[in-house]
């Protein structure tokens, strides 16, 4: 969501961190939940997975 962007620049630096730091939050709740999903997936469903991505980069 677009927040309206003050025109004083500190309160720009202020908004545009807190930005920063809750994207921050979010890649990291988002990284933990791939890491947790990943340990679901069967390790030979994993292998076939990068098998078929290496046999694609030739």
């Amino acid at each position: 969501m677009m927040q309206q962007i003050p025109a004083d620049a500190n309160e720009v630096i202020g908004q545009l961190s807190m930005q920063v730091g809750q994207l921050s939050k979010e890649l990291a709740i988002l990284k933990s939940q791939l890491s947790a999903a990943m340990k679901l997936i069967p390790a030979d469903v994993l292998e076939a997975m990068n098998k078929e991505e290496n046999d694609g980069r030739d």
